[in-house]
């Protein structure tokens, strides 16, 4: 059964790698996955050889345990992470990995999955291992969460909706997974292995690591970039002006007058175009219509309107569902019909921004009419 589950892992992250490499269009993030499907394709298919790797290749399979950690912090950092780039300082991740298998290669490694006599040095060696090994699966995951919750605290301020996609709900479920599927297995092996404490033993690695691919392939594969390119086109540039006439406290580039100004275009522009009937609107899109940097644009709207995006947008929408429930013309529509073509994309959060706007719900208000 375990060799069951480690071919089925093994399988299963090679076509993860194959998935991965060719999705279109292309995203950093995807070669993350790419990296870790392989990683994990290499450490589920050492256990299928019929010999030790650590006979031929002195630091074992081991250390690449320390990549579980960057990998999924990087990943949800190149989702969650408007401006992500990644350069050489990056490379101080792979420090750890690093550092135990130079050390396993010195010092002469023993296999993990047994615990080797008490006198030998490899005895202390394995528990310094897996203490470093459980802070940093812990580490990565409290960085990993913060990015999430950074990045949801940001939604409204960049999009009209909230959706699987733009939310990551998904990958705060896969936090916790990793949390539950790893760090409870080795937080297991750190307590009889460096604490020395007799508990019952388990161990479900292969198991967890054949779990954690589907999860990651079912769900990565429907997600793609949250943040697009912005697109440089400054046609509303209204930073060039006489350095005299600009006050201390403009920010952006912009003084009061300009915020008022493209303030009304901007109204201008949602009231003739409406294009908020689109349920994935967003503020990149407004910015690519109208031509202006998004940070200049939501300044505008943060200033002039003092509201985000996405209060901003949800407003015009319940305008339009209240002008549609008093014209006949939509009688034969249900209530979420209406809120569903006015750009809402779920019952509840129609119901939820209806009521704050109006203190009526939808069906409520259409008892009035």
């Amino acid at each position: 059964m375990h060799k069951t589950v480690a071919i089925i892992g093994f399988i299963q992250a090679l076509f993860g790698v194959l998935i991965f490499v060719s999705k279109r269009p292309a995203h950093i993030s995807f070669k993350f996955l790419s990296v870790w499907m392989a990683v994990i394709a290499v450490f589920l298919g050492s256990g299928l050889l019929p010999f030790q790797v650590i006979d031929y290749f002195k630091p074992g399979i081991f250390p690449l345990l320390f990549l579980f950690g960057p990998l999924l912090y990087l990943y949800v950092k190149s989702l969650a992470v408007e401006k992500f780039s990644h350069g050489r300082i990056d490379l101080f991740h792979l420090l750890p990995l690093l550092l135990v298998s130079v050390h396993r290669a010195v010092a002469g490694p023993a296999s993990i999955s047994n615990i080797p006599d008490s006198n030998s040095p490899q005895y202390i060696y394995n528990k310094v291992y897996y203490t470093l090994l459980v802070l940093s699966f812990l580490i990565y995951w409290v960085f990993s969460l913060k990015l999430l919750l950074e990045h949801h605290r940001k939604i409204p301020y960049n999009f009209s909706n909230y959706t699987s996609k733009n939310s990551l709900r998904w990958l705060t479920f896969v936090l916790s997974l990793f949390l539950v599927l790893f760090c409870v297995d080795l937080v297991n092996s750190f307590i009889i292995r460096v604490l020395e404490i007799e508990i019952a033993r388990f161990s479900f690695l292969n198991l967890n690591l054949t779990i954690f691919t589907f999860i990651m392939i079912f769900f990565g594969i429907n997600q793609n970039a949250i943040y697009n390119q912005q697109k440089e086109i400054q046609k509303h540039d209204f930073s060039e002006q006489p350095e005299s006439q600009t006050p201390r406290n403009v920010r952006n580039g912009l003084n009061e007058k300009q915020i008022a100004d493209l303030n009304t275009t901007i109204l201008k522009y949602l009231t003739k175009n409406k294009p908020w009937l689109n349920p994935d609107y967003s503020l990149q899109m407004m910015a690519d219509d109208m031509k202006i940097s998004r940070q200049k644009l939501s300044e505008v709207i943060n200033q002039g309107q003092k509201k985000n995006f996405y209060k901003l947008i949800n407003e015009f929408r319940v305008q339009e569902v209240k002008a549609k429930l008093n014209d006949p013309a939509f009688s034969h529509y249900t209530v979420l019909g209406i809120g569903l073509e006015c750009g809402f994309n779920s019952k509840t959060s129609f119901n939820r921004i209806f009521k704050e706007e109006t203190g009526f719900t939808p069906s409520e208000y259409k008892k009035t009419v």
